[in-house]
């Protein structure tokens, strides 16, 4: 798997698109940090964004190749559900780069170090949760780039909107309120946030195995 996860990773390197996805993660990095108080709070806006962030990453990794490419890829790596996966860990290292890249970066200029387990668990459930969120809106689940947009838009909106939603509302309202013991509210947030990601995955493969 490690072999086909690295010609996976280094095929997105090449094609580019990659570009698009970071560079629109650093502007929204520079919009929100460094810190200026505490850095909790910049944790939380920074890896909220690595959601819409880590569904662009997965898209872009899902769609890399052509479908006549794709095809001979699935025939040398024993069929869909190996390549598939393989995809799946191709954009977790694509957006844990970017996490890790924010989560130093903030923690750096904030100075404030003690913080920096809570911020690596903000940091890990969005990319986990944007990446499973990814899956649903790209091929062959989604076939359609209009319908991978509006389904996107809409994924990210109930993540800022909907009450309590893991991993983006819920930590978003846990920072804005202070809560004392916030290690502890955010250690249950991951966990759903887990939860939450292990039952999209498994839809979105049910899904795209039934239409390949």
């Amino acid at each position: 798997m490690n072999p086909l996860v690295r010609y996976l990773v280094a095929d997105v390197m090449r094609g580019q698109r990659w570009a698009a996805p970071m560079l629109a993660y650093l502007a929204i990095l520079l919009i929100i940090g460094p810190p200026t108080g505490p850095v909790l709070p910049t944790y939380a806006m920074a890896s909220a964004a690595l959601v819409p962030i880590g569904m662009w990453i997965t898209v872009v990794v899902m769609h890399n190749e052509e479908p006549m490419q794709a095809a001979i890829t699935m025939s040398i790596n024993r069929g869909f559900t190996r390549v598939w996966l393989a995809k799946l860990s191709a954009a977790l290292v694509c957006t844990g780069v970017l996490g890790l890249a924010a989560l130093i970066w903030l923690t750096v200029t904030s100075t404030q170090f003690a913080q920096v387990g809570v911020g690596a668990m903000d940091f890990g459930m969005t990319v986990l949760a944007g990446v499973a969120f990814g899956t649903v809106i790209s091929r062959p689940v989604m076939p359609k780039l209009g319908w991978t947009m509006v389904v996107g838009v809409g994924i990210c909106f109930a993540q800022l909107f909907v009450r309590q939603a893991p991993p983006v509302n819920a930590l978003i309202d846990l920072y804005a309120k202070d809560t004392p013991g916030a290690t502890g509210m955010v250690v249950l947030i991951a966990a759903e946030t887990v939860v939450l990601s292990a039952l999209v995955v498994g839809l979105a493969h049910r899904v795209a195995s039934t239409r390949v």
